[in-house]
C-alpha cells in the first residue's frame, strides 16, 4: 500500500478514538474530529488504490476493541438500560412504572437515587423491545450497580454483533457477485462504530436479524428466516416496515408464510416479554405526537402550521406525516414488485429515507441501517449521510439542549444535493453503457 494509505488509516484511527474523549457540549472539537475521520474513511473506501480487504478488516475490528477503554460521552440512554435491568431483576416489569413514580413508591422496588438522576427520560415508560430488555436483565444480573461493567458488556456484545455483520455481509456480496471489498463500507464508516460500540446503541442486533433473515431466504429456508426477522423486529420495530421488501425468491405463496411466521414470533415474543404491560406504546405513541429532533420535512410543515394556527400542531402534523410515509412505501412496494424499478436492498434504502425524511426524530444511530444496506445496494448518500448528520450534535452545544436550525437546514440541504446528483450520474452511467 502507499505511504498516504497507510497515513489516512492513522488519521482514521487517532481522530476516532479522539472523538470517544469529547463531550457532547465541545461541538467544535467534535465536528473536527469527526470530519478527520470521515474524510480518512473516504479516502480509505473510495481511493483508486484501495486499501485491502484483510488490512480494513484488522483495523475495523481493533477500533471497536480500544473503544472499550472509553465511555460513552455523546449519548446518556445507557444509564435507563441499568436502570430496567435493575427493576426487572427486582421482579418489577419496567413498562408498568415510570422512574419518577417508582422514586416516590420505594415499597414497589428499591431504586437508587443516583442512578436516578442520571436518566435523560424520568417521566416515561420505557420504550425498548424484548430482547433489548431481556439483555439489560443478563447485564444487571453480572454486573449489579457497577456501572463501567455495564458499558463492557454492553461494547463486548455490540462488538461481537457487528464482527456477524460483517460476515453476513459478506456472505451476501458474494451472493450478488459484488466486490467484497464493498463490505468495509460499513466496517470502517465513523458513525457506525461511534454510536454502536462507542455510545452503546443497539442498532446493530435489528441489522442482524435481518440480514441473517435475507441469507437464509438463498436457502429458500422460510422457517429459520422467518424466526431471524422477528428477532430483527424483537430488536427494534423498524424492521417491520421492511418486511415486503424481501427477496423475490420468496413470493407469493413462500411470502404469505414468511410474513405469516414473522408476525407470529414476534408478536409471541412481546406477549411473553411484556404481556399486559402496554404501557410502553404510549413512549411509542410520544415519539411521533411530541418527539422533535433534527427532522426535515416536519420542522418545514411545522413552520407552515405555526404561521397558519399560531401553535406547534405536532399532535396532528405527526400522524400526517405518518401517513405520508406509509403512501410512499406503498409506491416504492409498487415499483419494486410490478415495475422491477429497484432490487431488495435499493427498495429498502429507498424506504427507509422516505421514513427519516417524514419523521419529527432523526438521531444519528438511526442510520447504522441504512448503511448496512447501501453496502448491497451501491448507493453513496447514506454514507453522506452519516457525515452530514453528525450536525446535530451541535444542538448541546455548550452543555444546554437548543437545536441549530440553521445547520439542520444545511445537513439535508447538501443530503438533497448528494441525493439528486448521484442519481443524475446513475442515469449518466446508464446512458453510456447503452
Amino acid at each position: 500500500m502507499k505511504a498516504v494509505t497507510w497515513l489516512a488509516a492513522l488519521a482514521w484511527m487517532a481522530s476516532l478514538i479522539w472523538v470517544q474523549t469529547i463531550s457532547r457540549t465541545e461541538f467544535v472539537a467534535l465536528w473536527c474530529s469527526y470530519s478527520i475521520a470521515f474524510a480518512a474513511y473516504a479516502w480509505l473506501i473510495f481511493s483508486k488504490q484501495p486499501i485491502l480487504l484483510t488490512f480494513g478488516l484488522s483495523i475495523a475490528v481493533f477500533a471497536r476493541l480500544v473503544s472499550l477503554f472509553f465511555e460513552p460521552l455523546l449519548s446518556d440512554d445507557y444509564y435507563r438500560f441499568i436502570w430496567d435491568g435493575m427493576v426487572m431483576h427486582q421482579g418489577v416489569h419496567p413498562m408498568m412504572y415510570t422512574p419518577s413514580f417508582l422514586m416516590q413508591h420505594s415499597e414497589i422496588a428499591s431504586v437508587p437515587e443516583n442512578l436516578f438522576t442520571l436518566l435523560n427520560s424520568k417521566d416515561y415508560y420505557s420504550v425498548y423491545p424484548p430482547i433489548a430488555q431481556w439483555i439489560y436483565l443478563i447485564s444487571y444480573k453480572i454486573n449489579g450497580m457497577n456501572l463501567y461493567g455495564h458499558v463492557v458488556f454492553y461494547k463486548l456484545l455490540i462488538i461481537t454483533v457487528d464482527f456477524i455483520i460483517i460476515f453476513l455481509l459478506y456472505r451476501l456480496l458474494k451472493k450478488k457477485n459484488l466486490p467484497s471489498q464493498q463490505v468495509l463500507w460499513y466496517a470502517l464508516n465513523p458513525l457506525v462504530i461511534l454510536e454502536f460500540t462507542g455510545n452503546l446503541h443497539m442498532d446493530g442486533l435489528m441489522i442482524a436479524g435481518l440480514l441473517g433473515a435475507i441469507l437464509l431466504t438463498d436457502y429458500k429456508n422460510v422457517i429459520w428466516s422467518s424466526i431471524a426477522m422477528s428477532l430483527s423486529i424483537a430488536s427494534k420495530l423498524l424492521t417491520l416496515m421492511l418486511l415486503p421488501f424481501m427477496p423475490k425468491g420468496l413470493y407469493w405463496k413462500k411470502m404469505i408464510l414468511f410474513s405469516l411466521l414473522t408476525m407470529t414470533c414476534s408478536v409471541l415474543s412481546f406477549w411473553f416479554s411484556f404481556g399486559e404491560n402496554t404501557r410502553w406504546l404510549d413512549s411509542v405513541r410520544l415519539w411521533f405526537t411530541s418527539f422533535e429532533f433534527n427532522a426535515s420535512v416536519y420542522y418545514v410543515v411545522r413552520f407552515v402550521g405555526y404561521v397558519m394556527v399560531g401553535y406547534n400542531a405536532i399532535g396532528s402534523i405527526g400522524p400526517a406525516l405518518a401517513f405520508t410515509t406509509l403512501a410512499g412505501i406503498s409506491i416504492i412496494y409498487w415499483m419494486y414488485i410490478r415495475k422491477n424499478k429497484f432490487d431488495w436492498p435499493q427498495a429498502m434504502v429507498y424506504t427507509l429515507t422516505i421514513y427519516f425524511l417524514m419523521s419529527t426524530t432523526v438521531h444519528p444511530w438511526y442510520l447504522g441501517m441504512m448503511v448496512a444496506l447501501s453496502v448491497l445496494s451501491f448507493q453513496v448518500y447514506p454514507l453522506i449521510w452519516t457525515y452530514l448528520i453528525f450536525l446535530s450534535y451541535s444542538h448541546y452545544q455548550g452543555g444546554h439542549f437548543e437545536e441549530n436550525y440553521y445547520l439542520i437546514g444545511l445537513e439535508y440541504l447538501l443530503l438533497f444535493g448528494c441525493m439528486w446528483w448521484e442519481n443524475k450520474w446513475k442515469k449518466k452511467s446508464l446512458l453510456a453503457a447503452a
